[in-house]
């Protein structure tokens, strides 16, 4: 039955230490959102080791922050602006703070389906995931974020201006140009 609750009614019942699905509602919603919040670290920080403390800081502060999370708001942008808060501590611990001031924009209209055409073959499929992945960590910070977000947890681009505190266009543009650049380092495989 709690599989059926919306993300912030699962919020709203871990809140509620009285309700006898408190603990329940938290492993629903930690097997919800674990794999994407997980690959947007990863893909994020580029480091298996701080990715897996970041990912586990992550989730602590969700469960001690618990009692500040808005039922009215959506869940997913908290957690995600939580974590890319912890991915900003982290950076500015490393002295690569300066990656999150990317403000490249790109006014170029493309067309998403053309990003990667179906590939005839397994072997062609596994080849081009590879390159993707490796593409993707080569994007700026903010861009990859963009991009992870939007295609890891099918977030909206208004919800992830939200979770950046920018403006929609400024995040529109950030997503165009991590496709643009995409697609030109994925153009030999197409």
């Amino acid at each position: 039955m709690l599989e059926n609750y919306s993300d912030e009614k699962l919020m709203s019942t871990f809140c509620n230490p009285q309700d006898i699905n408190h603990q329940r509602a938290f492993e629903v919603l930690y097997q919800r959102h674990k794999g994407p919040l997980y690959r947007f670290i990863k893909k994020s920080i580029n480091n298996e080791q701080d990715a897996n403390e970041l990912f586990q800081d992550l989730w602590f502060k969700i469960i001690n922050n618990k009692q500040q999370f808005d039922p009215n708001k959506n869940f997913t942008t908290w957690a995600y602006t939580i974590a890319r808060r912890l991915l900003i501590d982290q950076f500015r611990k490393l002295g690569r703070a300066g990656e999150f001031t990317d403000t490249d924009v790109d006014a170029v209209e493309i067309n998403e389906s053309t990003l990667i055409k179906q590939p005839e073959n397994e072997f062609v499929a596994k080849q081009m995931a590879r390159e993707l992945n490796n593409a993707i960590s080569y994007l700026p910070i903010q861009q990859r974020q963009t991009f992870v977000m939007r295609h890891e947890s099918n977030m909206s681009l208004q919800q992830i201006a939200d979770v950046t505190g920018q403006a929609y266009e400024q995040t529109k543009s950030q997503y165009r140009y991590a496709v643009n650049k995409l697609k030109r380092a994925l153009e030999r495989l197409l």
